[in-house]
């Protein structure tokens, strides 16, 4: 009768639990914590207006998983831990694993030179051609070669077809390096695709051949894919969200197939918490090669000066003594943040289906566990950018609109009058500032090495309406002067 009794109290237990939206697994946290971790992510959800978020969290050798929202909006599909995401960068990790995966078996030394692997390949740096023998894998691997995503994110191509990663590396050759190789660590994603191609130079499998069959099924991640037509077979997959003019809507992003390498892999929470897990060393039924590139993937280069305190490991940014191991990552219309602490036995995975919303939610979550329940969300920059963006391209377009009115407005009654020459210098000096304005707007995306094709894929509309709205107001402004004679505009109308 106990047996029973306990077996009736605990079904109603995870009953009443799943009724809240919590995850079946969640019960062995005290209901305070479970409550308080959940209004954090619903509040996540209703702020950045993001359609759905799913986490895994390892604490202390348990897991746990909570979801937020939903996978698709439009069917009213809830998120969960099956969920699937794209990773976006933190895809990076288990391309590193790959490559190291074959310098563990001695296929490759990631002190070689790029040149053994892809003889074709040259860079430039100042117009200057490269010595590509000193040019190592390693810098690829740290992101110190070179390749950034500020000069070289615009010449990632679109497409899905199967030649994709190696038209991605041939296009990065287009553009100049930033700095000259080993100089310094600066955030390159296409680095991980030239690593990518390299796997399949040296594998003879094609990349996702390899990471499916040498990486991740030997690490028990069954649910992690590089097809997207695999992972939508599952009925599973996630739909992408944007947010522009405080709306979010689904979109349905550019394919980059060969990007795959550096930001494409697709899991959900349950598989990356036994990625986390495998990291923090509680798994031990894996390979004991995938043991050993696990270790080196948390070896930061300590070569180059850090960057906030952290080093590029191998897919991670780890701080000096690897007690923080963290990497963020966004795609057009998918967010993403790991976070593990193995020191204090705690590691956070978050996923999510749209971009606005702030992926760090790691400390907020660790100090609910330790005992502080009352932790606020936090807006995200590139909400708070998407707000101030798109709150002046209309306040920019109601003026525009106002002065155009004016302008109609004062030229009836004004009629027909000579141009003064007052009028004409300060219709002039306007006039200026619009084109000058304009040739801004058009030219702004260049000056961070993109271009307005590839900044509206990844960046809000407002970083485009904006700038036009303000063009427009100038242009409304110039006629608003030039409909009435100068010497008028500082006398109060009678």
């Amino acid at each position: 009768m106990k047996a029973s009794a306990k077996k009736i109290i605990t079904a109603v237990l995870a009953t009443i639990l799943f009724a809240l939206g919590f995850s079946a697994s969640v019960y062995a946290l005290p209901i305070e914590q479970s409550a308080a971790i959940q209004a954090l992510l619903d509040d996540a959800c209703r702020v950045s207006g993001v359609p759905g978020i799913s986490i895994s969290i390892i604490y202390k050798g348990e897991t746990y998983y909570f979801s937020s929202g939903y996978a698709g909006r439009e069917n009213d599909l809830a998120a969960s831990e099956s969920t699937l995401y794209e990773l976006a960068s933190v895809s990076k990790a288990f391309t590193a694993a790959g490559i190291l995966l074959l310098e563990e078996r001695g296929l490759l030394a990631m002190t070689d030179s790029i040149q053994k692997y892809l003889p074709w390949y040259q860079l430039t740096h100042r117009g200057q051609p490269v010595d590509m023998q000193s040019l190592t894998l390693n810098h690829f691997l740290h992101h110190t070669s070179g390749l950034t995503n500020g000069t070289h994110m615009s010449s990632i191509p679109q497409g899905g077809t199967p030649d994709m990663l190696k038209k991605t590396v041939e296009k990065s050759m287009d553009i100049g390096l930033s700095f000259k190789p080993g100089e310094r660590y600066e955030y390159g994603t296409v680095n991980y695709d030239v690593l990518g191609l390299v796997i399949e130079a040296v594998s003879g499998q094609s990349y996702e051949e390899y990471m499916t069959g040498q990486v991740f099924r030997p690490l028990g991640l069954n649910s992690t894919y590089v097809f997207s037509a695999d992972a939508e077979a599952t009925g599973q997959l996630a739909k992408g969200y944007r947010t522009s003019f405080f709306i979010t809507s689904p979109y349905d992003a550019p394919e980059f197939a060969g990007n795959k390498p550096a930001g494409y892999i697709i899991s959900c929470a349950s598989d990356m918490a036994r990625w986390m897990n495998i990291h923090m060393g509680a798994i031990s039924d894996i390979p004991e090669e995938l043991k050993a590139v696990i270790g080196k993937s948390h070896q930061g280069d300590t070569s180059v000066e850090a960057v906030g305190g952290m080093y590029y490991a191998a897919g991670w940014m780890v701080n000096a003594d690897a007690t923080i191991i963290e990497h963020s990552g966004q795609n057009p219309n998918f967010a993403s943040n790991v976070a593990i602490l193995p020191e204090e036995q705690f590691a956070l995975c978050l996923l999510s289906n749209g971009t606005n919303m702030n992926t760090r939610l790691a400390p907020s979550v660790k100090n609910i566990l330790d005992g502080n329940l009352g932790q606020p969300y936090s807006m995200s920059v590139k909400q708070l950018i998407d707000v101030v963006l798109s709150s002046a391209a209309i306040i920019a377009c109601i003026l525009a609109a106002a002065f155009f009115l004016l302008g109609l407005s004062r030229k009836k009654r004004s009629g027909k009058q000579k141009h003064d020459r007052k009028r004409i210098l300060l219709s002039a000096v306007w006039l200026v500032i619009t084109i000058a304005a304009l040739i801004i707007c058009l030219v702004a995306p260049s000056l961070a090495g993109n271009d307005w094709t590839t900044t509206l894929v990844w960046q809000t509309y407002g970083v485009l309406a904006a700038p036009i709205s303000l063009v427009l107001l100038f242009a409304s402004i110039t006629w608003f002067v030039y409909a009435k004679p100068a010497y008028t505009l500082l006398q109060t109308e009678r």
